[in-house]
């Protein structure tokens, strides 16, 4: 691919009327996209079957997240420090006081509001969210229109197709991606993984401007974005720092230009000043420059986490088990019920002969994110193909420490769909390099080679919202009753329209099927209560992580279970 190098001042393209057009296309795609996504973005954040909009929604049963909002007052008082007890066994006890192990800036964000209330300490999970995903969608935007100029220059004309296909890659961001799952379920956990994301799209964003065109306001931008990013999570922020670091050599050694050599100190500063702040509060929490001692950590003792594994979260002996969770075809649920897709049932046995600390439903990654993960893959193979233009020398800097971000899951004792996060910046930059230079090849083809494409893309793009929007509405421990009778009649009035497939899921008797199927229904009795298959945990692992069972009825208010009672088969057996 032989891209032109952008050397024009960014006025260039709006002196240009086609180039105008192209910019205001894109402009309208994307927020048109936006607006379009919020939907059933919202829905998911906001109502996931509870029958009402609540904007300051938590995650169903569970009490009110304190995490954020525990940390966000121990700074307003001027410590780092947290008052015993306050987040239980999340704690890590270092120098006779309890901290907690997540980032600074969803706290940071939190002190306009602390400043004038406490009534919303403990609710403002939500709103963090929906901030993280419009900050999401608009670092979104405006990477991947970087990079188009960047890659392609600012004269090439930016027709309807090209840019409705950008819009559909933005959509599949935005609602095709486990940011819906990370909706779900507000609480801290979503909440870190959600800005890590977020500023992984802003560091790539300033990042991709420096390697561009390295000015005092870009490189300032990154060190800002980069420092962010690594108040916030440690994977994202370690790897935005790396490539700052790499640039700043590939500068250095000339590799870049002569003309850029002089920007290697300053782009070098933008990502060690960052690093040194991360060391500083590591130090002041836990005495050590990186990371977390995990044998300090209340839960890790009251589980006895140390005779597991050796006590070490991470090592190649969890890969075989990350493999199949993220990465097996086979890890993957269609179902006649809807939503048709859903999270897939749990493995039934161990994998590897290998414990986990934890594992939950997860789904295969190149399914379940399928437009991104396809033009990753082709945006990885250009951007390393030998011979290639030199602005994908820098490129492949980014995707180098992004690929460490994403692999650093692959080698944790923990496996939970919302690690699939730490994934998305990588198939988001890749991602965008492989459209981009998709289209660059379709340039002069016919038009039904071009409608074609764009119809490929649409499909992909739409299968992935379909299958997001599943995981997202697949029940979880903490929903409540209600959302679990409206989840079943939503499922009941699809079923009556589509041959009934739920009829043959429903089993009434005194006693629960043990092993069942997920979805299954059981009426335990007549109609005393109503219960939803999880999934049967398996023997091998430690049931106590996982519930096999909802309920999602009781007498007397069992009006659901009454409608389902006709048409259920007798037990058959029982554990």
């Amino acid at each position: 691919m032989r891209a032109v190098t952008t050397t024009a001042p960014p006025e260039t393209e709006e002196r240009s009327g086609r180039g105008l057009t192209g910019v205001h296309r894109f402009q309208v795609v994307c927020i048109a996209v936006t607006l379009v996504a919020c939907v059933p973005y919202l829905w998911v954040l906001w109502d996931l079957w509870s029958g009402t909009l609540n904007p300051l929604r938590i995650d169903g049963t569970t009490d009110a997240n304190p995490i954020y909002g525990v940390q966000t007052r121990a700074l307003l008082h001027g410590h780092l420090w947290i008052p015993p007890g306050s987040i239980a066994g999340e704690a890590f006890v270092a120098n006779h006081h309890q901290y907690t192990y997540f980032g600074l800036f969803p706290s940071l964000i939190r002190i306009p509001v602390f400043l004038f209330t406490s009534s919303l300490d403990d609710r403002l999970t939500a709103p963090s969210l929906l901030c993280a995903w419009l900050v999401t969608a608009v670092f979104s935007s405006l990477l991947l229109w970087r990079l188009r100029t960047f890659l392609r220059g600012n004269d090439v004309a930016l027709e309807w197709p090209e840019a409705a296909s950008y819009g559909l890659l933005l959509g599949s961001i935005l609602v095709g991606s486990v940011l819906v799952y990370l909706a779900a379920v507000p609480d801290t956990y979503s909440e870190d993984l959600a800005w890590s994301v977020a500023l992984a799209c802003g560091s790539l964003f300033a990042l991709v401007g420096v390697l561009e065109r390295p000015s005092w306001s870009r490189v300032t931008a990154c060190g800002v974005l980069i420092l962010l990013t690594n108040l916030n999570r440690a994977t994202t922020g370690y790897a935005a720092v790396g490539a700052a670091l790499l640039i700043a050599i590939w500068f250095a050694l000339g590799r870049a230009g002569p003309e850029k050599r002089q920007w290697a100190l300053p782009v070098g500063i933008a990502g060690l000043l960052p690093m040194l702040v991360g060391c500083a509060v590591d130090l002041a929490k836990f005495g050590q420059l990186f990371g977390v001692p995990a044998s300090s950590q209340l839960l890790y003792k009251e589980f006895g986490y140390a005779h597991l594994d050796g006590g070490q979260y991470f090592g190649l002996r969890f890969l075989p088990s990350t493999l199949q969770a993220y990465v097996d075809p086979l890890n993957f649920r269609f179902s006649s019920l809807f939503p048709f897709i859903t999270l897939p049932d749990l493995p039934a046995h161990l994998i590897a002969h290998t414990t986990l600390f934890s594992r939950t439903l997860t789904a295969n990654v190149p399914l379940s994110m399928p437009l991104l993960f396809a033009l990753g893959v082709l945006g990885v193979i250009v951007a390393f193909t030998p011979g290639g233009a030199p602005e994908f020398r820098g490129l492949r800097i980014l995707l180098i420490t992004s690929m460490l971000t994403a692999g650093t899951v692959m080698v944790f004792g923990w496996v939970l769909e919302r690690f699939v996060a730490d994934f998305l910046p990588l198939l988001i930059v890749a991602g965008m390099i492989g459209m981009i230079d998709l289209w660059r090849r379709l340039e002069g083809r016919s038009r039904v080679a071009r409608a074609f494409s764009l119809g490929a893309i649409a499909t992909l793009a739409l299968f992935s919202v379909w299958a997001n929007l599943g995981f997202a509405s697949t029940p979880d421990p903490n929903w409540t009753p209600t959302q679990l009778t409206n989840f079943v009649t939503a499922q009941q009035s699809v079923s009556n329209v589509t041959g009934h497939p739920l009829d043959s899921d429903i089993v009434v008797g005194p006693h629960s099927p043990w092993p069942a199927p997920m979805g299954t229904l059981y009426i335990q009795g007549r109609c005393s209560k109503l219960f939803l298959a999880d999934q049967a945990p398996p023997r091998s692992l430690k049931a106590a992580f996982f519930i096999s069972w909802f309920e999602v009825e009781q007498a007397p208010h069992t009006s659901l279970c009454r409608s389902l009672l006709g048409k259920a088969s007798p037990v058959t057996g029982h554990g």
